[in-house]
């Protein structure tokens, strides 16, 4: 009890005349002493012990913050060491098939007249899609293909005939290569049938066998003509000899001398009928022959027209197709880029479809800028955040780098990315890809400590 009223005492008497300033707790305690006097109180009895007793901080309290700051601080740098931050390299990226989607453009332009594919479907290259406007029309391609075929049976084998489709057919771009076909058909077959070149080749055919019997009655006369003459030439030589000899009479030689040339000279009137004989059948040789290849060379004029229309026509045909059919470049599945509907105009080179490799290996090609690409390197980590698929909600791609190399354009470099997972996200979710996917891409290139950024920041700044 005298302990406590020694201490009113002390903090009474503190007042703003002392030479020491009065500490917070001071002014806190003679507020309540006012506020609450004790009986009997001398509030002269003050002194400068109690004071500095009141003014000091007790040890036990520092000691306790000291202890908290320091395991603070201790807690601090243990972690800026332990924990570590990747750091990254941001670029775009592009999601595709490692075998690129084939586009489909609109060759021509037009009115879009048959839509023939659905939606997410498997086709085979080659397959009709669409059709845009034109005069040559789809549903008259198979009697065209047909006649194709007839025509080239016919020229294996002339004997046969072609099958042309009615008048009412619509020929279109065609036309004219349809009609020389039929022209050079008609042709060769009027040709076939003429009968005045036919009897011309047989009369022809007839006469030079009748001159080269002709030909061999007269070998036969000569051979006996020249048999006679022989005999002839022998006896005029006895009978020269005879002559000479003085045996024969002048007139008797001059008699048997005519007789030998007369012998002489029916020889030699054979020998001429017989060359003559042989010029005739030369002569109608030659004019058989020149008719005969004026034959043939007429029925090879309208073989090579028919020919030449049925490839003149396939032409067209390939022209056709691709002027005005959409086909299916390659195997895969088609995938719409737009909403179309029959009728609806198309404009040149306006892309339609996608066709999507049936074995759908994805990758992802990034563009980085070349700034900080020294830290980049094969088989890094690379983190991919897709336009479509909101990462916080999704989650990202995971992918590895598979090659790196400087692009088209200086500043930046072309990164391929391998997925090993395919499409299917860090959240287990797997993405729908149509044609291509964009994005944002991060490669990790290595974990930094805490410490370490710091240190590296102020070493910036110093620089």
């Amino acid at each position: 009890m005298k302990n406590s009223w020694r201490w009113r005492v002390a903090i009474l008497n503190c007042s703003p005349n002392n030479s020491k300033p009065l500490p917070k707790s001071a002014f806190f305690a003679q507020s309540l002493i006012r506020h609450f006097p004790m009986k009997n109180s001398t509030q002269n009895l003050l002194s400068d012990e109690m004071l500095d007793i009141l003014s000091e901080t007790p040890g036990w309290i520092v000691r306790t913050w000291t202890g908290v700051i320091a395991g603070i601080l201790t807690l601090f740098f243990i972690s800026t060491w332990v924990i570590k931050y990747p750091e990254v390299l941001k670029g775009n990226a592009i999601v595709t098939t490692k075998i690129p989607p084939i586009r489909v453009v609109v060759p021509t332009g037009g009115r879009l007249i048959r839509l023939l594919a659905k939606d997410d479907i498997r086709v085979k290259k080659g397959d009709i899609l669409a059709e845009t406007e034109n005069t040559t029309r789809l549903e008259n391609i198979p009697a065209m293909k047909q006649l194709i075929a007839s025509a080239r049976q016919f020229l294996r084998n002339p004997q046969r005939t072609i099958s042309f489709p009615g008048h009412q057919f619509v020929w279109g771009d065609l036309q004219d290569d349809f009609n020389l076909l039929r022209q050079s058909y008609l042709d060769y077959k009027h040709l076939q049938t003429d009968r005045f070149q036919a009897s011309q080749l047989l009369s022809l055919q007839e006469q030079a066998d009748e001159l080269r019997q002709l030909g061999a009655v007269n070998e036969r006369q000569k051979r006996i003509s020249d048999e006679e003459f022989a005999n002839a030439e022998e006896r005029f030589r006895s009978e020269e000899t005879l002559y000479q000899k003085g045996i024969y009479s002048k007139s008797d030689y001059i008699e048997s001398k005519n007789k030998h040339l007369k012998k002489q000279s029916e020889r030699e009137e054979f020998h001429k009928q017989a060359l003559s004989n042989r010029l005739k059948i030369n002569e109608v040789d030659r004019n058989l022959h020149e008719l005969k290849h004026s034959y043939s060379e007429k029925q090879r004029l309208f073989l090579d027209n028919i020919e030449r229309s049925i490839h003149n026509i396939e032409n067209s045909l390939q022209n056709w197709r691709q002027n005005y059919l959409i086909t299916a470049p390659a195997d895969g599945k088609l995938v719409f880029l737009k909403n179309l509907t029959e009728n609806q105009h198309l404009t040149v080179s306006d892309t339609l479809f996608v066709v999507m490799p049936e074995q759908e290996q994805f990758i992802a090609a990034l563009d980085f800028p070349v700034r900080g690409m020294g830290k980049a390197g094969i088989g890094q980590k690379v983190i991919i955040k897709l336009d479509d698929y909101p990462y916080q909600e999704f989650g990202m791609l995971e992918g590895r780098v598979l090659s790196m190399a400087p692009s088209l354009n200086v500043r930046f470099y072309r990164v391929m990315v391998s997925l090993p997972k395919g499409l299917t996200s860090t959240y287990n979710q797997t993405f729908t890809c149509k044609s291509e996917m964009t994005g944002t891409a991060e490669i990790v290139t290595a974990d930094v400590r805490l410490i370490e950024r710091a240190f590296y920041g102020f070493r910036k700044l110093l620089l």
